[in-house]
């Protein structure tokens, strides 16, 4: 049967709006009015063709305008699937009536208020799941003058997912460690350098990586201890999203560009169950300036994710992905849903959802994990 959705946004103040008594015989009852970040919110699924009730539609919004209030519609389609809307962050009537708009002109419009509490937000939408990457670009670029993490999502089942590997500099831990070990030696600017132009994607990693750690030669191993116990700290939330994950049954891994020490370190303080990254040549307890066997870099991330998922029991399709730069691209593009954190401009231009300003404990929201 033909089927129309409508939805209701008004200033708290305002309460909620009445429909016209002419639309009485066609609302057979609300699905949701609730009042969500200063906005009362109604919505209904009424069962009558789109092109019969125009009429009615434009009459309402004509006494919305009037009002200051917002009405939103659109017909209900057959392929439409219900999906989740998280926001997370400093929830206004401006920010909310902004995203709902933003979907609505995409033929998104929502039902049920699934969670509202403190800072955070979860909607169900409907729509064409088909469109879902795109709209959630579109999105962003809609809600970027807010400070908010948004992201629409599937409604996947609990268990869905069985993997969550994570990058480690400026990403699961807030520096780059080869930074942090050059400015223990007065190098800090030469070698930040060369790791910004490699993160933006502008060097190659494997060069770059290599470029470093020459200037690192004749280091003293205890330098490495120092930058652990003095200048490494997690990434706000890293400890409740590995929390989360392993209470939904995922294993856990880091995979890093870095280098051993630091990733057993991480580890042991997140309780991971896997951890991959570079080593460092050691002489005499000395860096002699090069790295032993092969570089995990961009590809040997992307492949690491793939022989995880595999000894899970599972594929590609059932891991989460997080990183920062550009070396992290082919495994946020292999994970069934990669999450860019703080990160570059072209890994936000191509990751399926960002984390733009809460920790990382706004993955496990995204992610529907309790």
């Amino acid at each position: 049967m033909s089927a129309t959705r409508l939805v209701l946004l008004s200033p708290a103040a305002q309460g909620r709006m009445p429909l016209p008594a002419s639309m009485g015989q066609l609302v057979s009852g609300e699905i949701e009015q609730r009042e969500i970040a200063g906005t009362w919110l109604q919505t209904w699924r009424l069962p009558a063709d789109f092109a019969a009730l125009q009429p009615f539609l434009e009459e309402l919004a004509r006494q919305g305008l009037a009002q200051e209030r917002e009405v939103l519609w659109g017909p209900a389609a057959e392929n439409e699937e219900a999906m989740r809307l998280v926001l997370r962050g400093s929830l206004t009537p401006t920010l909310l009536r902004r995203a709902l708009t933003s979907l609505a002109l995409r033929a998104f419009l929502p039902g049920r208020v699934l969670l509202a509490q403190g800072n955070e937000l979860v909607l169900e939408i409907w729509g064409d799941a088909g469109h879902l990457a795109l709209v959630n670009h579109q999105l962003l670029e809609a809600l970027m003058e807010f400070p908010v993490d948004v992201a629409l999502t599937p409604m996947w089942d609990s268990g869905h997912f069985r993997l969550l590997i994570s990058d480690m500099d400026s990403t699961l831990i807030a520096i780059e460690c080869i930074d942090e070990l050059g400015a223990h030696l007065g190098l800090k600017s030469k070698i930040a350098a060369i790791t910004e132009r490699s993160m933006a994607g502008e060097l190659d990693f494997r060069s770059s990586l290599r470029e470093r750690v020459r200037l690192l030669a004749g280091t003293p191993v205890s330098a490495i201890d120092a930058v652990i116990r003095e200048r490494l700290r997690f990434s706000p939330g890293a400890h409740a999203l590995i929390a989360a994950a392993k209470r939904a049954g995922m294993e856990t891994a880091v995979v890093s560009g870095g280098f051993t020490q630091f990733t057993r370190h991480v580890q042991e303080a997140l309780d991971l169950d896997y951890a991959f990254a570079n080593q460092l040549d050691l002489r005499d307890g000395k860096l002699t300036g090069e790295v032993i066997g092969d570089i995990v870099d961009a590809e040997a991330k992307a492949d690491i994710l793939e022989l995880l998922a595999i000894a899970a029991g599972t594929d590609a399709a059932h891991c989460v992905a997080i990183g920062d730069g550009a070396n992290d691209l082919p495994m946020l593009r292999k994970a069934g849903v990669g999450i860019a954190y703080r990160a570059k401009a072209a890994v936000r231009a191509q990751a399926n959802y960002q984390i733009r300003h809460g920790g990382l404990d706004v993955a496990a929201s995204f992610l529907a994990l309790a």
